[in-house]
C-alpha cells in the first residue's frame, strides 16, 4: 500500500513545481484573457489624431488636432498628466523612448516638431513638406516621416535634427523600422507596394507587391516579420523580412487602416474603421483570434510592457484603451506534455499498484 501513496506524493510534488512557477501562473492567467478583452474609454477635448507609446516611462502620448495641444497619459492610471502646445493641427507622432524625444507632424504647415519629453518643450521645428507619419529607431537614433502629398520619405538625424536624405515614393501613408536588421517598409498607397530600404546605406533594397492601398505598416523586430493593411481589400499582408516575400494574407475587418504588433507575445492589433472592430491576430499561426468592438478605430499604439492597446480616432474626442493578454503559445506545448507526462506516469503507477495487490492476494488466497 504503500508504493501507491509515494506515487501520490510525486505527482502532487510535480505538479506543484509547474504551477507554482510564476511564469506559468501568469501564462495561464493570460490564456484565460484571450477572448476577454476589455475596453476602457477615455473623453478627451481637441479632436484627437494620433497616438504614441514610451514603454520605457509608461507615458502615452495623444496629438489633438483641433486644439493645437499633445496630452500626456500616465499609463497605469489612464490620466492626464500634463498637456502642451505644439502649433497648429498636430496629427503624426512618435517617441524615442532611448532618448525621450518626441516627434509630431503638422502636415497642413509642413513642420515636424520636435519635443523634450522630460520637459515637454519645444527644441525645434523642422521644414518638411506636408509631413504625415513618423517611425523612430531608437538604436541608430534616425526618424523617418512620409509625405503622402510630398511623395516622399525623410530620414533625420536625431542627435542634429538635420534632415540626411529623401526618398521619392508616389503617395508614402505608413513607415516601420526594424531597428534589429536597420530595414525600413514604407507603403505606398497609389502603387500597392511596399519600398524596402537598407537604411545603412540608405539605398532602396526592393519593392514588394502587396493588394489594394496599402496603408498602416508595422515589424515584429523579434521575428522580422513586416504586416501591411490593405484599405480597399480588407486584408492583412504578412512579409518575411529575410526574403522580402509575401509569406500570407489574412481576412480582417471593413477597410483596416492600422496595424500594431506586441513583439513580447506576438500578438497583432488591426483597426477596421467601417467595421467598428479591432482584429486581435495570433502571430504564431496568422490566424484571428478575437474582434474587439471599438467606435470608429483608426490610428493605434501598444505598449508591450503592459500590454495595453490605444486606438483613437480622427474628429472623436475620445481615446479607447484594450486590456488583455493573449497566450503565448509558444511554451503552451511544453507546459501541457509536462502535465500530460505526469498524468501518463500517475496512471501507468496505478495500474502497476493494482497489480501488486492483485498479485499479492493471489498469494495469500495459495497460503490459506
Amino acid at each position: 500500500m504503500r508504493f501507491p501513496n509515494i506515487l501520490s506524493l510525486l505527482v502532487f510534488f510535480s505538479i506543484f513545481l509547474i504551477l507554482g512557477n510564476t511564469t506559468n501562473i501568469e501564462r495561464l492567467n493570460a490564456y484565460g484573457e484571450i477572448l476577454s478583452n476589455s475596453v476602457d474609454t477615455i473623453e478627451v477635448s481637441g479632436g484627437t489624431g494620433t497616438v504614441a507609446v514610451n514603454p520605457t516611462t509608461n507615458r502615452i502620448y495623444l496629438t489633438n488636432f483641433f486644439s493645437n495641444t499633445v496630452s500626456v497619459f500616465d499609463g497605469s492610471t489612464n490620466s492626464i498628466e500634463t498637456v502642451f502646445e505644439v502649433g497648429n493641427k498636430p496629427f503624426g507622432i512618435g517617441v524615442n523612448p532611448q532618448t525621450n524625444m518626441i516627434y509630431v507632424t503638422r502636415e497642413h504647415n509642413d513642420t515636424l516638431v520636435v519635443v523634450n519629453g522630460s520637459t515637454s518643450a519645444i527644441v525645434e521645428n523642422i521644414d518638411i513638406g506636408a509631413p504625415y507619419d513618423i517611425a523612430v529607431n531608437p538604436k541608430s537614433n534616425m526618424i523617418y516621416v512620409t509625405s503622402n502629398k510630398g511623395n516622399s520619405l525623410s530620414v533625420i538625424d536625431g542627435s542634429t535634427n538635420d534632415i540626411v536624405t529623401t526618398f521619392d515614393i508616389l503617395v508614402p501613408c505608413g513607415v516601420a523600422v526594424n531597428p534589429e536588421t536597420n530595414m525600413v517598409y514604407v507603403t505606398s498607397e497609389a502603387t500597392d507596394k511596399i519600398h524596402a530600404i537598407n537604411a545603412t546605406t540608405n539605398k532602396l533594397v526592393t519593392v514588394i507587391d502587396v493588394q489594394n492601398s496599402p496603408r498602416g505598416i508595422a515589424v515584429n523586430p523579434k521575428t522580422n516579420m513586416i504586416y501591411v493593411t490593405n484599405q480597399d481589400s480588407d486584408t492583412l499582408s504578412v512579409i518575411d523580412g529575410i526574403s522580402n516575400s509575401l509569406l500570407d494574407t489574412i481576412q480582417v475587418g471593413d477597410t483596416p487602416r492600422r496595424v500594431v504588433v506586441n513583439s513580447e507575445t506576438n500578438t497583432l492589433y488591426v483597426t477596421n474603421q467601417d467595421s467598428d472592430t479591432v482584429s486581435v491576430i495570433n502571430g504564431f499561426r496568422n490566424t484571428v483570434i478575437n474582434t474587439v468592438a471599438v467606435d470608429e478605430p483608426f490610428e493605434m499604439a501598444v505598449n508591450p510592457s503592459t500590454g495595453k492597446v490605444y486606438v483613437t480616432y480622427y474628429n472623436t474626442g475620445q481615446l479607447s484603451v484594450i486590456t488583455g493578454s493573449p497566450f503565448d503559445e509558444k511554451q503552451l506545448p511544453s507546459l501541457f506534455l509536462i502535465i500530460i507526462g505526469i498524468s501518463a506516469v500517475a496512471g501507468v503507477g496505478s495500474i502497476i499498484g493494482v497489480l501488486l495487490r492483485k498479485q499479492k492476494i493471489r498469494k495469500q488466497n495459495k497460503v490459506n
